[in-house]
Formats: structure tokens, C-alpha cells, sequence
């Protein structure tokens, strides 16, 4: 569920991320994303909040992105 969102800033909220072994996979992968400047999981809250370049990676192209790699973490949406 994205929780806020301005171009260049997204937060989502997933309640699997707060299996800090979940994450831990996760954060990696969003990381190897190209456009993507920074990345922060707080397990406390299961929040991700994923920093990017606009002009690099379109939003709708970053969160299918995100979809596909949750899915390969076994995060389901």
C-alpha cells in the first residue's frame, strides 16, 4: 500500500516487512534498481521508503518493479 508519495519519494507499507529476514532480501534487490538513490526498511513499522531519480525510472516502472521483486521474496501484494 503506498503510504505517501511526490515524485522522487515513495513510502510503502507492507506488514511482511517486518520479518527482518524478508527484508533483508528485499532491500538489496530495490537497491541494484538503476534511478534508485536510497532505500530504508524499518521492520518496527513494515515501511519502505525508496528514494529515486524521476528523470531515470519512471514511478510506475520503480512499483512494478517492486511488485515483481516482492513477489520473488515471497511478499504477496
Amino acid at each position: 500500500m503506498i503510504v505517501s508519495f511526490i515524485p522522487g519519494r515513495v513510502r510503502l507499507r507492507l506488514p511482511e516487512l517486518k520479518n527482518q529476514s524478508l527484508a533483508g532480501e528485499l532491500l538489496p534487490k530495490i537497491q541494484e534498481i538503476p534511478g534508485v538513490k536510497a532505500v530504508e526498511i524499518k521492520t518496527l513499522t513494515g515501511s519502505l521508503l525508496i528514494e529515486y531519480d524521476p528523470a531515470l525510472i519512471s514511478t510506475e516502472r520503480l512499483l512494478e518493479l517492486g511488485r515483481d521483486l516482492a513477489r520473488q521474496v515471497g511478499i504477496s501484494e
